[in-house]
């Protein structure tokens, strides 16, 4: 059964304040489930007639005289706020060009603007260079009139006049019978069925847990917002059909890799995608912090595209086709508290489906060596609470006598062989010419080439190109240098030893 959209159907017509602009032939039917829309949410507070004034503003404004809105008075707003812009930053110029020369020069405009600056501790002469330099767009210290018209125009700063004609457009995107128009009529119509959907009481006042609802509902649409804009900068690729989407949000793998993306001095990770069998293709964004090799085996055929990203400068993957894979490395666009809650992880949801194309099916939020899809997943609408804390482990008993026994407590996926050459990646792709981390320290040991003196301390025996990737930087370990050994190139942290004391002659 529809929800009929009528000012009179909800029992609330504002005497006094607005008439009843519906007419049954008027009315619109919603279907079932229906909610208001951001637009209609906007600016709800507890009484109707407050409510209705504000949601009428805009729209009784910009309307024309037959009190409907089309998309030609919303462009027309635009232009009317271009312009008014456009005349506000040429104003500045003349009463600034003290001269009438028609070039404004920096002494001119510090003479002319200074006027209007009260008692400050702002640095003035500072703020008004800037403030020149942003319409010097030639830099060569002279502000012409077609300068000062263009940077009014590339200035970006929001006029009330376009916040007006966004506002109108969201209005005239929830026009109920979708022909382009948006009358009088349908936004009271609109505005009431929204206050009734709120007032769940029904007794004509929002109450303050009815408000609470709203506002929960208008940060959720902010925070989706956000996500949108962060997510469209990241440029994925659009779904080629009907996959389902994955996100994997690792923050950390724990398995290392034994080739680098990043060189021979830094460390790079890997970690395994488990792809379950089935006939669905899949659509698999994976995020890490680090520079990490993403190996996809089981049913990996189902994949038809996989987006590596991090903001670290490399990433890659093995086991699948190169045209099946999209690199991301060094990116920005998303923050890291994209599924840490509900409502994030919601807001991502929709933004990825907003980009990609496709649904999102299921995220992945938590360190992992190895993942199935789809069953390790959860739903985006299923999303802890709170995100669970994922501390380092405690270092086991005598540590430094085992750094194995380090390496396995840290690293529990160990190091990882993988084939360079089976690698796409963002970079070159190398074997480690030593091991990363303690794996690295556990061959040197072995080999006599350094020696452990202690707790965190080493001592270099023998001459090495490098230490394991890792381990040059940092305070984790310490080594020092043996008599007449050059250090290695990686080397960074050796101890500051005090001088030897000098004999007294």
């Amino acid at each position: 059964m529809g929800v009929a959209l009528r000012a009179t159907a909800s029992g609330i017509c504002i005497a006094g304040f607005f008439t009843c602009l519906a007419t049954p032939s008027e009315a619109q039917d919603l279907p079932n489930g229906w909610r208001p829309p951001p637009a209609l949410r906007q600016g709800m507070t507890n009484f109707p007639e407050s409510y209705m004034a504000q949601l009428f503003q805009p729209f009784r404004a910009s309307a024309g005289a037959d009190r409907v809105l089309r998309q030609g008075d919303i462009e027309r707003l635009k232009k009317i706020a271009a312009a008014r812009q456009r005349a506000s930053g040429v104003a500045a110029f003349f009463s600034s060009d003290l001269d009438g020369d028609g070039r404004l020069t920096l002494a001119e405009f510090e003479d002319a603007q200074e006027q209007s600056w009260y008692e400050t501790s702002i640095d003035i002469s500072s703020a008004l260079g800037q403030r020149f330099a942003k319409l010097d767009l030639d830099g060569d210290g002279t502000v012409t009139f077609e300068e000062a018209k263009a940077a009014a125009e590339n200035s970006g700063q929001a006029e009330s006049g376009r916040d007006v004609a966004g506002r109108l457009q969201q209005l005239l995107a929830v026009d109920p019978n979708q022909d382009g128009t948006l009358t009088a009529a349908e936004l009271e119509q609109l505005g009431l069925a929204a206050f009734a959907y709120y007032d769940r009481d029904k007794d004509g006042v929002l109450s303050k847990a009815e408000r609470t609802n709203v506002s929960a509902e208008n940060s959720q649409d902010d925070e989706i917002l956000r996500r949108k804009q962060e997510v469209a900068r990241c440029m994925f690729p659009r779904a080629a059909g009907h996959e389902d989407v994955f996100f994997v949000n690792a923050y950390g793998v724990g398995a290392l890799s034994s080739v680098s993306l990043v060189g021979q001095d830094e460390v790079t990770e890997t970690a395994e995608i488990v792809v379950e069998p089935d006939e669905t293709p899949l659509y698999i964004v994976a995020l890490a912090r680090s520079p990490t090799i993403w190996r996809v085996t089981g049913d990996a055929k189902r994949v038809t595209r996989f987006v590596a990203m991090s903001p670290a400068k490399a990433a890659g993957v093995t086991g699948l086709p190169k045209d099946a894979v999209t690199l991301l490395p060094g990116t920005n666009c998303i923050s890291n508290r994209l599924t840490d809650r509900p409502s994030a992880a919601q807001a991502t949801a929709v933004a990825f489906e907003d980009a990609i194309g496709s649904p999102v099916r299921g995220m992945i939020d938590s360190p992992r060596v190895s993942m199935k899809l789809p069953s390790d997943a959860t739903a985006p609408e299923k999303t802890p609470g709170k995100r669970t804390a994922v501390l380092p482990p405690p270092m086991p008993p005598r540590w430094d006598e085992d750094p194995l026994k380090s390496l396995r407590s840290r690293r529990p996926g160990g190091l990882v062989e993988v084939d360079a050459a089976s690698v796409v990646a963002s970079a070159d792709v190398a074997p480690y010419e030593v091991p990363p981390l303690e794996f690295g320290l556990m061959k040197l040991l072995q080999e006599g080439s350094i020696e452990a003196k202690g707790r965190q301390f080493y001592t270099i025996r023998k001459p090495i190109a490098r230490l394991p990737a890792g381990l040059g930087k940092g305070n984790f370990y310490i080594f020092d240098l043996a008599p007449g050994i050059e250090p290695p190139s990686n080397l960074f942290n050796r101890p500051r030893l005090p001088p030897l004391p000098t004999a007294r002659p």
